[in-house]
């Protein structure tokens, strides 16, 4: 969730911001990076039941957005 917080405070370069943490993943801990998809759409989950009727199509598409840069740039090291 640090990392989430990271990204939203620097909106702007994600990619960069994940830079280190996209290296550990995959060459240190080699995580399968499908998992990152599959963490998104965990919080998803979780942040629609903590929103409820707050979680309108707009913000959940909002969210989704954010989550997809920041799924793409914790992927950058892998290719």
């Amino acid at each position: 969730m640090e990392a989430l917080e990271k990204a939203v405070k620097d909106m702007d370069n994600i990619k960069a911001t994940y830079a280190e943490l996209s290296a550990l993943h995959s060459e240190k801990l080699q995580v399968d990076p499908d998992n990152f998809m599959l963490l998104g759409d965990c919080l998803t989950i979780v942040v629609a039941s903590q929103l409820r009727k707050a979680f309108t199509p707009e913000v959940h598409a909002a969210f989704q957005k954010f989550l997809a840069v920041v799924v793409s740039s914790l992927r950058k090291q892998y290719y």
